[in-house]
């Protein structure tokens, strides 16, 4: 899990520092503030040490080769100096630290990794470990997974052995998820699964099933194609599908990039009652949304419940010099929310229209 970030000279971000919540994070914020890169750098530091840290030959050479190709591959830039905002020779770098907890969802510390990379506008290929700090080599550390705004069963079938051969205009964090996909189901399912997210179950109105590469929607002995089903219901059932097969469990990091989009509010609504599940259930979720519906279930979940938790919004806005962060417990505190300003206005006008025609 991710706890603490800071960037410098990085894409849009000429200097920021966010810290994570164990459970749930929101970021808001308009088309060209980030809010991907940002997914994306969570996605590479919590991934790190869960990929290498634990190989006999994970040197500083080793380390760094690793990020330099998983910068390229996930980015994609033509080099990786493009990636820097430094008008000089000036370093950009990233400072990330990230957390693990014991077997159980009491979020007891139980190690921390803190990374440091730097790399200049002038570099084309590598990027350079500045310190590595483990407090703890023997604990485990949990792994991430990042579901893109765009779903990607609908085109599973040979999608490996395509991102193998060629280029395409997917970036690694597709693979991956391709790779986790892959994964069998579990003989016996999370109790979770089935005993609190059955909403979802019945949203989705079956299982997925991968037979000979290609995804089908299963509903007792009938089954659809994956691609005859509707974008936002394949979005579900990839999300219940990694939980059943064990991609997702406890511990781990569910990064998920508009969550919101091609769902109906309904859907919407089922989709913030499990994601704040999940984290009540020891997996961290960090979404990047545009959705103020979304925020509003989340926050009217978040109220409504005795057993509440700690929820970190990052409010990304434009300036003159880059992109500002804000940071808060609640949305509506947050003074800059340049992204729902419409949706807002929107709402506002709707609530009038309502007065004018019912009366106070």
């Amino acid at each position: 899990m991710i706890k603490h970030l800071k960037l410098r000279n990085f894409t849009v971000f000429k200097e920021a520092e966010l810290e994570f919540s164990p459970r749930l994070n929101v970021i808001i914020g308009e088309n060209g503030t980030g809010k991907t890169h940002l997914l994306k750098m969570c996605y590479l530091i919590s991934n790190a040490w869960s990929n290498i840290g634990k190989e006999s030959n994970s040197s500083k050479e080793r380390m760094e080769n690793y990020f330099s190709e998983r910068v390229r591959h996930i980015y994609k830039p033509d080099k990786v100096g493009n990636l820097s905002t430094s008008d000089s020779d000036g370093k950009s770098k990233v400072d990330g630290s990230c957390i693990s907890f014991g077997a159980d969802i009491n979020f007891v510390v139980r190690d921390e990794v803190n990374w440091k990379l730097t790399f200049s506008s002038r570099s084309k290929d590598n990027i350079s470990l500045e310190y590595f700090i483990d407090s703890n080599v023997e604990s485990p550390s949990g792994k991430s997974i990042f579901l893109q705004a765009r779903e990607i069963i609908s085109v599973f079938e040979g999608f490996l052995a395509l991102y193998e051969k060629r280029e395409i205009p997917f970036d690694e964090t597709y693979r991956d998820l391709a790779l986790h996909l892959s994964t069998p189901e579990l003989k016996v399912e999370p109790e979770f699964l089935t005993a609190y997210l059955s909403d979802l179950y019945d949203d989705v109105g079956g299982k997925l099933k991968l037979e000979n590469g290609k995804f089908y929607l299963v509903t007792g002995s009938k089954r659809r194609e994956i691609t005859l089903v509707a974008e936002g219901i394949r979005k579900i059932a990839t999300l219940l599908h990694l939980i059943g097969n064990g991609s997702l469990d406890i511990g781990d990091t569910l990064i998920w990039d508009e969550p919101e989009s091609n769902l109906n509010p309904k859907l919407i609504k089922d989709v913030a009652a499990a994601i704040y599940y999940l984290c009540q259930n020891g997996i961290q979720v960090i979404i990047a949304t545009h959705s103020y519906f979304l925020l509003k279930e989340i926050d009217l979940i978040s109220r409504s419940r005795k057993e509440g938790f700690e929820t970190t919004f990052i409010v990304l806005s434009k300036s003159d010099d880059g992109v500002c962060v804000e940071q808060g417990a609640r949305f509506q505190d947050l003074p800059s929310i340049v992204a729902l300003d419409e949706e807002l206005a929107q709402y506002d006008r709707e609530q009038a229209l309502y007065y004018q025609t019912n009366g106070d």
